[in-house]
């Protein structure tokens, strides 16, 4: 069994080992021919599409939260998991 701890904090070391670790994509307009339909088919930037894919990274506050929602759903205290493993 592994025990985890109840919340993410800076003091726990999670901020420091998760921070950056995940990203997320998102379409955004092309900053060059701005998606314009005149513009875009020799934008060298977008290759025609009008968009660009940018990789942004999750911010802490949301890993908190689905870490949070994680330990809700699926956790148990750690006296809780410290008995059941005593009992074997």
């Amino acid at each position: 069994m592994i025990l985890m701890p109840e919340a993410l904090t800076a003091e726990n070391g999670a901020k420091y080992a998760l921070i950056g670790e995940f990203y997320e994509t998102t379409p955004v307009q092309c900053h060059e021919c701005h998606g314009n339909p005149d513009d875009r088919e020799e934008c060298e930037f977008c290759g025609g599409e009008g968009e660009l894919t940018q990789r942004v990274p999750v911010q802490w506050t949301t890993i908190k939260e689905i870490y949070k929602r994680a330990v809700a759903l699926l956790g148990k205290s750690q006296g809780a998991a410290m008995d059941a493993e005593e009992r074997g």
